[in-house]
């Protein structure tokens, strides 16, 4: 039987936590490819096939909310925040699947990955299910 092995990328300045990130993710049965700006992430996108994008809200020149409001249509979006501004996340939660503390990297990670995943799955179905109707 063949396990879906869901293929994950990662954007941080940091590189870091890019390594703790991919590191967590591998452990856990995904593969990752790793940019460090919007630039590096949309060329990687234009030559390989992505199951979820894991990406910074604060990242210089808001590379993690132009990258999320792109391609929330296209793929799930776990959106990675070092503080709990309740306003602003408020505010991402139409472009995000699944918003993550960074603090809680090590024991959520791949857990909120695989329900962004799967969560973003079952809309699309909901929205074909609802076009045939």
């Amino acid at each position: 039987m063949d396990v879906l092995r869901l293929n994950v990328l990662l954007v941080d300045e940091d590189s870091q936590l890019l390594e703790k990130m991919s590191s967590i993710l591998n452990e856990n049965g995904f593969t990752t490819a790793c940019a460090q700006n919007k630039e590096e992430a949309l060329r990687l996108i234009e030559h390989e096939q992505f199951d979820v994008l894991v990406t910074d809200l604060t990242m210089p020149d808001n590379d993690g909310v132009f990258l999320s409001k792109l391609l929330c249509k296209r793929l799930p979006v776990v959106m990675l925040q070092g503080n709990h501004d309740e306003e602003s996340l408020k505010k991402l939660e139409s472009i995000s699947c699944c918003l993550l503390d960074k603090n809680e990297l090590s024991t959520r990670l791949a857990k909120a990955t695989w329900t962004a995943f799967k969560r973003f799955k079952i809309d699309q179905q909901i929205t074909r299910d609802a076009v045939a109707a």
